[in-house]
């Protein structure tokens, strides 16, 4: 993976917890479900870079 994309999907994810936690600071729950949907552990690219990388082991 590139630089550029490294940063780009670090930034994502970023962008994820501030709109959960602005979200539940201000008790907006569309807010805090879109960033709940930006977590890491919630991300389909990163799940299924994870499978390809199992399999490529």
């Amino acid at each position: 993976m590139s630089l550029t994309r490294k940063i780009e999907a670090r930034a994502r994810v970023i962008k994820g917890w501030i709109m959960l936690y602005f979200g539940r600071a201000t008790g907006n729950q569309h807010l805090e479900s879109k960033g709940l949907a930006g977590r890491p552990g919630n991300n389909m690219r990163q799940r299924s870079r994870r499978i390809k990388a199992m399999f490529k082991r």
